[in-house]
């Protein structure tokens, strides 16, 4: 009975995964394909005026299915954003149980999300709702949405077995599966028996005991109601709380948010009201044309990677400044920004630059603490510089303008690499023995080789941010450029070969399912905090107090440097920005500075010690070969120069704003 069915339930875990992944390779392939037909569209419109007309309606909806496909492939591969703050303060089995009941609360929050899309669905075919310019019925569309969260949810089912499993054995549940060549999951999980009516009636009792639960709820909501409407601030604000001991407790943040949103909404406006937010606000997001944004950006990184174009911009950096004492330091923050403008992600940076650096500096005589300290500090650029997928996001919930977030960026990106250069140079003046003497200067046949390298990662960078600037395309037709054109460049380098079109696949899959999650529940939860009124209460409140505006910037600034350093940025941006942005706004500050400091501010947190997250990314790099406190102690200078820089972006906000202002079609 143990055998059977402990190898029954592994099995299905593992078709799953397979199935699912496959799934949503179909899907990214789709997006792909949404990519060419927006540049076919665009090239229409240029040299024929004549664009597609209703091309944006079909893509939104062809789009929000792609997308939808993702989901059960990151429900099988348990991509989730989850906080471990204390992982290593408990025993096994009480990690495991709180994994565990992290995946069953992820259970409820796909359950309500299918269902309650599927009603929106249900509504619109019962009004026969179509598309404004090709009249395409939508209703179709959305329930091929609802279907793929329907089957997500059964796939969660299957992991809350298996999680429920390793919990019962006292072992935490492993991450997931990795997927080999897109055919078949690495066996890296530990084999354990339990007895299968144990394991069943586990479940059972779980899904009773959180059915009893809601059902008291629901029977109790009149009372908690008239209680939440009479203290609506002390609802707003346990709800925050809550939020954070979720997030302790090992809840996925989705989830966190998601589903604290829909209590806190209903408590204010009635359930099925807070229900409808969840599946219209989920259903609009999904088919938003513009959305598509994120899913190609992630691609255009991956295909980017692919094609070598990293590689060639840390060596144009290197032919640049090898002569310079501490050179090969100042090629990789000069490396580190050509990364992060092909990909957009801060960790990503950091993990990839690191790998290739690290090795490189250490075996030139640079010391262990100026290495680890440029690479953790240059990893922040991969947010900063533009495009940059949490600015994407800050600018879906706050409603600001993408394109202008991305040029407002630039200078303080510029500003970014320009002081952590000084930092570097102003250290190996004062420690010389930080980094070797300088080599000959390289030719500049060398250097001219190096920029013909590295000429189709400029070109790209420079179509996809200039196209926005001078208002040639929108910000999503930048991002099907840019996808396309690292495709295509790609190809051109003979480096496609099935592995890397699977892992590009692979890679857009999960982090499409991850992020999308998140947002639908941010949406819940930024309407619930909406309803109790706590950005206007948190207005009132500093207008009270008599502060000036610029100190309770300070005090923001202050509090984001502490989150940054035990959590990761986007973490904190989904959860503060609905709270934080109204306040902001209701000082008359701009949301377009607003969000490029709240970023700056966040990134800064990655690398300050004790917690930054970048930090223990490095350690993992370099193991043995440096001790965490000569880490933090390399990072120090460029914290430093990371504290000037925001000093610099708050008194002076024409350095982010003045670019945005001169932009066309503004």
């Amino acid at each position: 009975m143990e055998s059977a069915a402990g190898g029954f339930l592994e099995a299905l875990d593992r078709r799953c995964a397979i199935v699912t992944q496959r799934v949503a390779f179909i899907g990214v392939l789709a997006m792909l394909f949404v990519a060419f037909t927006t540049i076919a569209d665009v090239l229409m419109r240029w040299f024929f005026n004549s664009p597609i007309d209703g091309l944006s309606e079909i893509e939104g909806m062809a789009l929000a299915v792609a997308v939808a496909g993702c989901f059960p492939a990151g429900a099988a591969l348990r991509v989730n954003l989850t906080i471990d703050l204390i992982g290593n303060r408990v025993s096994p089995r009480v990690l495991a149980w709180l994994k565990a009941l992290g995946g069953l609360a992820l259970l409820v929050f796909y359950a309500f999300v299918a269902w309650r899309i599927g009603e929106y669905a249900l509504k619109l075919g019962a009004r026969g709702a179509e598309t404004v310019y090709v009249r395409l019925p939508i209703a179709p569309f959305m329930w091929a949405v609802a279907g793929f969260l329907a089957i997500s949810a059964l796939v969660q089912l299957i992991n809350l077995f298996v999680s429920v499993k390793y919990a019962l054995a006292g072992i935490p549940d492993p991450s997931g599966w990795a997927i080999e060549n897109g055919e078949k999951p690495v066996e890296a999980k530990p084999v354990v028996q339990v007895n299968g009516a144990v394991l069943v009636a586990t479940v059972i009792l779980l899904l009773a005991a959180t059915g009893a639960a809601l059902w008291g709820l629901y029977a109790n909501m009149g009372l908690l109601s008239q209680l939440a409407r009479d203290n609506p601030g002390t609802l707003a604000l346990g709800v925050v709380f809550m939020v954070w001991v979720l997030l302790v407790l090992f809840i996925p943040l989705a989830v966190a948010l998601g589903l604290l949103g829909i209590l806190c909404a209903a408590l204010m406006i009635g359930l099925d009201p807070a229900l409808n937010v969840l599946g219209n606000e989920s259903a609009q997001f999904i088919s938003n044309s513009q959305v598509a944004v994120v899913p190609m950006f992630l691609m255009m990184g991956s295909f980017a990677v692919v094609a070598g174009m990293s590689e060639d911009i840390y060596d144009m950096a290197q032919a640049l400044f090898s002569h310079l004492r501490g050179g090969l330091a100042l090629a990789t923050i000069g490396g580190c920004g050509g990364f992060g403008a092909l990909t957009g992600s801060s960790l990503a940076t950091v993990a990839t630059i690191g790998r290739v650096a690290l090795p490189e500096m250490r075996a030139r005589g640079y010391s262990a603490g100026l290495a680890s300290g440029c690479v953790a500090a240059g990893g922040t650029l991969g947010a900063l510089v533009p495009p940059s997928i949490p600015l994407i996001f800050y600018a879906f919930l706050t409603e600001t303008s993408i394109g202008q977030l991305f040029v407002a960026a630039m200078i303080p990106a510029a500003l970014a690499i320009g002081l952590y250069m000084l930092a570097i140079v102003v250290q190996v003046r004062l420690i010389p023995s930080s980094a070797p003497a300088t080599n000959a200067r390289p030719s500049l046949a060398e250097i001219g080789r190096a920029m013909k390298k590295a000429w189709a990662a400029l070109v790209l960078f420079g179509i996809v941010l200039g196209g926005i600037y001078g208002g040639i395309f929108t910000e999503t037709e930048a991002a099907a450029v840019g996808a396309v054109g690292a495709f295509i460049a790609a190809v051109l380098r003979g480096r496609m070969s099935r592995e890397s079109v699977l892992r590009v696949m692979g890679e857009t899959t999960a982090t499409t399912a991850l992020l999308y999650l998140i947002i639908f529940g941010v949406l819940t939860f930024s309407f619930s905090m909406g309803v109790t009124g706590l950005p206007q209460r948190m207005t009132s409140f500093f207008q009270d107090l008599n502060w000036a505006p610029i100190a309770v910037i300070g005090m923001l600034l202050v509090m984001y440097l502490i989150l940054g350093c035990i959590m990761d940025s986007n973490t904190i941006m989904f959860v503060t920005v609905p709270i934080v942005a109204p306040l902001v706004a209701g000082m008359h500050y701009d949301l377009i500075w607003w969000g490029i400091i709240n970023l700056v501010v966040l990134e800064t947190g990655l690398i300050t010690p004790p917690f930054g997250i970048h930090l223990f990314v490095l350690k993992s790099i370099v193991g043995s070969d440096a001790p965490l406190g000569v880490v933090y102690r390399g990072v120090i200078p460029f914290v430093i120069a990371d504290i000037v820089k925001l000093v610099l972006l708050v008194a002076f906000p024409v350095l982010t704003l003045w670019l945005p202002s001169t932009m066309l079609g503004q």
